[in-house]
């Protein structure tokens, strides 16, 4: 009686491996925040990796065009455990916020390119941190606008209203952190003043 004790005793232990097993599992799923990514000033040296994240989200863009925009010292990467999982490129241009268009001049303005992450990164906040950090380059440089093309398609009706209820993942970053948005021939505008 007690050797059919401990047999039920031992199926019973690996009746529950597989439960403690995927409660561990488990543990590892979490959202990344500013604590667990490290930002980074891209430069010549990370060209590269930053190609090959732009590549692998459908990028169409070279090593030169990645290296001469990074040369600005306006470009951010996110780093997980050292690895590069995100790349937002930014550079400098003039803006006219009357006419809501780039024009000649001087730069005062960051134009913002959408965000390069890899795909088992999305919705961690990856595109947030790397806003933020070209927002932040942009005060640093004293410039007074932060923008970026996001459509080429024109919605009709209130821009607003349609980024609200149809809008992407990365329009509604925009949104949330106090873009506006304008038609233009080229598209909808995504316009932030800075330093307000």
């Amino acid at each position: 009686m007690e050797e059919a004790f401990a047999e039920k005793k031992e199926e019973a232990k690996k009746e529950e491996k597989p439960e403690a097993e995927e409660k561990k599992k488990a543990k590892f799923v979490h959202l990344l925040d500013e604590d667990q990514v490290e930002i980074k000033c891209l430069d010549s040296e990370d060209v590269e990796d930053a190609l090959k994240i732009m590549l692998r989200c459908s990028f169409e863009v070279t090593g030169d065009e990645v290296g001469k925009v990074i040369a600005y010292g306006t470009s951010f990467g996110c780093y997980v455990n050292r690895m590069l999982i995100g790349v937002g490129l930014g550079w400098p241009t003039a803006y006219d916020h009357a006419k809501k268009m780039i024009v000649g001049g001087n730069p005062n303005t960051l134009y913002l390119e959408e965000p390069a992450v890899l795909l088992m990164y999305e919705g961690r906040g990856i595109r947030r941190i790397l806003l933020k950090a070209r927002e932040q380059s942009a005060l640093s440089s004293n410039y007074k606008y932060t923008m970026a093309y996001l459509s080429e398609d024109i919605p009709k009706g209130n821009v607003m209203d349609y980024i609200k209820e149809g809008g992407t993942q990365l329009e509604k970053l925009y949104l949330s952190e106090d873009y506006e948005f304008f038609r233009t021939s080229k598209g909808v505008l995504a316009v932030k003043r800075l330093g307000e």
